[in-house]
């Protein structure tokens, strides 16, 4: 019981935090024509660097590396609250800037174009950093059982606090511009090298600090929970990315 209530708690402080602090983000996917990744990047560096500096409307952008969108970039922004897409206001030159780069260099016969908002949940995400490269695996979840899954991920990083496992991951679940009950965690890595399987594993780390039985019993609620799930690598554009806040 006594766990039980720390989660609980967890969630509940999580979801105050989340309500008076900037978590939402936006973004998509783009599919650039074939031999035009150059004068892309270019471009979209050149138009970062006028509206996107420090102080200005945030933008940063990865180049996926694995998956079915490989080579494709995701461009979003960041820590948002909800009113903040209401009230950007945006300079006729800016817009026509942007709207000439997406005619000239994106291809726009893309299955996975399209907007997406998420939210970061702080209180179960695990000791972020910066980095160059990000693994971002997205679950898709039985809606009966997405509220546990998010529980769990509470749990694990209790485990991660208590074992010190040297890892670094955020965790969004979706909030519109696609499928319901979907839950993104986005490992942080400084390269390939941090895809190597770590010490103390998952299970062992989940069973020293809840104890076998519960991770049984979680194992089985989240593996009946999940449908699905795919995993796509990203590498960090810094060009095309507003420079980190201090």
């Amino acid at each position: 019981m006594k766990h039980v209530t720390k989660i609980v708690m967890y969630l509940f402080f999580g979801i105050v935090w989340s309500q008076e602090n900037p978590t939402i983000m936006r973004g998509g996917y783009d599919k650039v024509l074939k031999g035009k990744d150059k004068i892309f990047q270019k471009n979209v560096a050149s138009h970062v660097k006028k509206w996107h500096g420090a102080g200005q409307w945030n933008q940063f952008g990865w180049r996926v590396e694995t998956g079915p969108r490989t080579g494709q970039y995701f461009i979003g922004t960041f820590n948002h609250y909800w009113k903040d897409f209401d009230e950007r206001v945006t300079t006729k030159e800016h817009d026509n800037d942007w709207d000439r780069i997406t005619n000239a260099y994106i291809d726009q016969d893309n299955e996975y174009a399209g907007s997406t908002f998420w939210s970061l949940l702080p209180e179960i995400s695990y000791n972020s950093k910066s980095s160059t490269k990000i693994a971002v695996t997205f679950f898709y979840c039985e809606a009966n059982a997405y509220q546990a899954m998010l529980g769990i991920m509470g749990k694990l990083r209790q485990a991660n606090e208590k074992a010190k496992i040297d890892v670094s991951y955020n965790v969004y679940q979706i909030e519109a511009g696609g499928s319901n009950d979907v839950i993104a965690i986005v490992i942080q890595m400084d390269g390939y090298a941090d895809m190597a399987p770590i010490s103390p594993s998952l299970k062992d780390r989940y069973v020293a600090a809840f104890g076998e039985e519960v991770w049984l019993a979680d194992y089985t609620t989240w593996t009946n929970g999940e449908k699905w799930s795919e995993t796509e690598i990203m590498t960090f554009l810094p060009d095309i990315s507003s420079p980190a806040s201090e």
